[in-house]
């Protein structure tokens, strides 16, 4: 006579199983995004700094050239600041920093707050921006303030 489980053992054998894949598949997608090797979208032009900062009318803001920074290193440094002719328009409260930019405007990444290097890269500049340039990486040593350079914007 063959041996047959009950069904409810069946069900909980299937139920531990289900549980384990799961796990296993939160574990590898976790792995991933720490190793940075899947791509993570920029975040949207308009952001919190912008209404912190006095970027009130919108459409001002949504027509402003803008330049998105992207932590290469980290995911969050809240302390990094983003500064815009010496003055903090920018925090990298996750892996990304968007700024508002004009004409000659001077862009400095201070990393005062923070004893070890971090690297940052240019993600994406409005289609008005010439400098930076997007791709841009550059390497921004503890306890310092990081010249990123003027902007320069198309027919001014």
């Amino acid at each position: 006579m063959p041996f047959y489980r009950p069904w409810a053992e069946r069900l909980e054998r299937a139920v531990i199983r289900l549980a384990v894949a799961m796990a296993a598949m939160v574990i590898i997608v976790q792995v991933l995004l720490s190793l940075d090797l899947v791509e993570q979208p920029a975040a949207p032009v308009f952001s919190q700094e912008a209404a912190q900062w006095g970027w009130n009318n919108r459409r001002e803001v949504l027509q402003a050239p803008a330049v998105t920074f992207r932590l290469k290193s980290f995911s969050v440094l809240p302390l990094a600041r983003v500064l815009v002719n010496g003055e903090p328009m920018g925090e990298f409260r996750d892996r990304y920093a968007t700024v508002f930019v004009q004409e000659g405007d001077l862009l400095e990444v201070d990393g005062t707050l923070y004893g070890r290097p971090f690297e940052v890269e240019i993600l994406d500049v409005s289609k008005e921006v010439i400098f930076p340039a997007t791709g841009t990486s550059f390497r921004v040593e503890g306890g310092a303030v990081c010249p990123v350079g003027k902007v320069r914007l198309k027919g001014r």
